[in-house]
């Protein structure tokens, strides 16, 4: 837990610096990067502002064992320069590499060392100093540069699975690096007992058994012993199989490791900084950016179990050594004055793919789902892609991710027939008759009531009574609304049950005026009743009466112009208000801690906006979280929500101890 930690405080650290660029050093390889921007960061909380939170010295100090260090400034990086975090998959490992500048070296030690034992020793390398500082954490540094590498080894074999391969094979276990090996099944004889002479006439019945008994019993005793000795050797054989794998996977990760900072320290590589698909969607202005290589995810996880998990001693030939992706996504960070602001981007340099992606978005919401959106709701979801276009970039994506499959790629005429029959067998027109791709959810309400249980008590001598309670809880109003262009084959589809639901004690019936009700028993769900339409092309879920009867009615909900503009001008259109629905929790908190907590967000937290579309020829997203109180910016705003949650947490636990006490 403490490796974990470590790199999300130096992760939440970066947020004060200057910017000098560390991105030279990210490979082109990495199917994820992402870059700390000190110089956006400092404008808005210096370093001194992080010492003066009592929760980094009180927790995240403590939870590192690094107690003696008072100030984020003797961690001995360099917070004036960028860093940079990544991940890669190579040598059958994943590494998740942070990238450090160091300002003092002998307090960078220091910290290393109070965090984890002091006792471990270091290697001198070709540069820089090499610490494996516990299994699969390694870290390398020199004066001006620190990598920490979270190297994880995933190809273990399975030991049974080897065990019946290779019942009948030689029983020498031997370890990855030749050094030991241990002989089993003939580490133990067997004399095979005696042939007792029983042909002598018995004197009597009860000698006769006494002496078929006796042999009996004694080949009964030396099978148990064999069992034993038979168990005893398999356990030894599956301790020694774990053993061998424990050190595959610790030189597999010394060894990737060691390899990723050789490359840091000694060598020039082709960055990421250069390549057109972290250019294109990764702004530089932004304080924190967040790059995915989404195909080389695909095609690094294949390699992942391709390669021979003893490469590590031998040459290998990379099927993968360049990665260079045709479709990525970002994430770019700003921490506003009012709101936190995230804007993400998704494009192909594949004109095949990105034309198949924007048709995806070729499509608009409707104005009858629109008026499901009731003003005052707590949040809603609307969704508005086109199901045909959306199958079709389906078959193209397995055609794609099928080819790069284990031992599939000599087979890519097989991958492609397989992917057209697909197509001749699925009908996307259907499909998109059925859904065409327009749906809306919408949380109108959350209303107390008081429902009735069953619970249990006992006496002292642990007879169970029946006890009738009654408690109250929340009772969610919310509408699942969706296009369809084949009304007659919903309307089937709802009926269905009806006709089981007669001969059964289902609760499932038909209203009048064509809708559909499942009343539910007292206290089996937080609603009493779902109700089910079809209706003017559209079908609806909903637990809201009120509902039902508006669109029976053929009216709707008048939403104001911002919801209807971000609705009808996004594919993706997404509300919370924060505080309706902080309101409508706290309700059920029971602890004057928690109370304490939602009372601070109510006060602090703005709405949740989220809003994805066709912008400048890809896909963009905006999401916002508007923040409110006595903050300088929204990254302020995240450090002095976290400190003041702590101290309620703190003042109500020194609370606790009085009353003890």
């Amino acid at each position: 837990m403490k490796k974990y930690l470590l790199l999300l405080t130096v992760s939440c650290l970066a947020i004060a610096g200057h910017a000098q660029n560390l991105l030279d050093k990210v490979p082109a390889t990495a199917t994820m990067a992402i870059r700390y921007s000190g110089e956006n960061f400092s404008k808005n909380i210096p370093l001194k502002k992080l010492d003066s939170y009592g929760f980094i010295k009180e927790h995240v100090f403590k939870m590192l064992h690094i107690e003696n260090l008072r100030s984020v400034q003797n961690t001995g990086i360099d917070f004036g320069k960028d860093i940079c975090q990544y991940v890669a998959v190579e040598d059958t490992c994943i590494n998740f590499v942070t990238l450090l500048p160091l300002k003092n070296e002998a307090q960078f030690i220091k910290m290393i060392r109070d965090s984890y034992d002091a006792k471990k020793n270091t290697i001198q390398k070709n540069g820089y100093t090499f610490l494996p500082v516990s299994d699969g954490v390694y870290i390398g540094w020199n004066k001006t540069s620190a990598v920490i590498v979270d190297a994880s080894y995933q190809n273990r074999q399975n030991y049974w699975t080897r065990y019946y391969d290779t019942i009948a094979a030689d029983t020498v276990v031997a370890v990855a690096d030749s050094t030991v090996a241990v002989t089993v099944d003939s580490a133990y004889q067997f004399t095979p007992p005696k042939i007792v002479d029983t042909t002598m006439a018995p004197e009597s019945d009860t000698a006769t058994m006494e002496i078929e008994l006796a042999p009996m019993i004694e080949d009964q005793a030396k099978e148990e012993e064999e069992r034993r000795i038979r168990d005893s050797i398999s356990n030894m054989k599956w301790e020694l199989w774990q053993q061998q794998q424990d050190l595959i996977a610790r030189k597999q990760q010394e060894f990737s490791s060691a390899h990723v900072m050789d490359r840091f320290f000694s060598e020039n590589i082709r960055s990421i900084k250069n390549e057109p698909a972290y250019t294109k969607i990764i702004d530089p202005a932004a304080h924190a950016s967040i790059w995915i290589n989404n195909e080389g995810i695909l095609e690094q996880y294949w390699n992942f179990f391709e390669k021979g998990r003893y490469s590590i001693f031998g040459n290998y030939a990379k099927q993968y050594s360049d990665t260079g992706s045709t479709s990525s996504s970002a994430l770019n960070i700003y921490f506003d004055k009012d709101k936190m602001r995230m804007e993400t981007s998704t494009f192909s340099l594949d004109p095949q793919l990105d034309a198949l992606g924007k048709s995806v978005m070729n499509s608009r919401q409707s104005n009858s789902l629109l008026g499901y959106v009731n003003p005052g709701n707590i949040g809603y979801f609307s969704v508005s892609i086109n199901s045909e276009a959306m199958t079709h970039y389906y078959y193209e994506y397995m055609r794609r991710y099928l080819a790069k499959m284990y031992n599939m790629r000599e087979y890519s005429e097989v991958v492609d027939i397989y992917i057209d029959l697909l197509e001749i067998l699925l009908d996307e027109k259907g499909i998109a008759d059925l859904l065409p791709g327009n749906y809306m959810f919408v949380m109108h309400d959350m209303k107390p009531r008081i429902v009735n249980y069953t619970d249990y008590e006992y006496d002292d001598e642990f007879n169970r009574k029946e006890v009738k309670k009654t408690k109250k809880e929340l009772s969610p109003l919310f509408t699942f609304a969706f296009e369809t262009r084949r009304e007659d084959f919903l309307k089937k589809l709802a009926k269905l049950p009806v006709k089981y639901a007669e001969k059964s004690d289902s609760s499932y019936k038909w209203k009048e005026g064509g809708y559909y009700e499942l009343a539910f028993k007292e206290g089996e769900m937080p609603f009493s009743s779902m109700y089910f339409m079809v209706k003017d092309e559209k079908g609806i879920v909903t637990t809201s009466k009120e509902v039902i009867d508006m669109t029976l009615a053929g009216k709707t909900y008048t939403p104001d112009e911002n919801t209807r503009n971000s609705v009808l001008g996004n594919n993706y259109s997404v509300n919370i208000s924060s505080k309706r629905l902080i309101e409508k929790l706290s309700t059920q908190l029971s602890t004057e801690s928690n109370k304490k907590v939602a009372d601070y967000l109510i006060k602090n937290l703005g709405d949740l906006k989220m809003e994805t579309g066709i912008r400048d020829g890809m896909i963009r997203g905006t999401t916002t979280l508007q923040v409110t109180g006595n903050n300088s910016n929204s990254l302020e705003f995240l450090f002095n929500m976290m400190d003041s949650i702590n101290n309620i947490m703190e003042q109500e636990k020194q609370e606790g101890k009085k009353k003890i006490n």
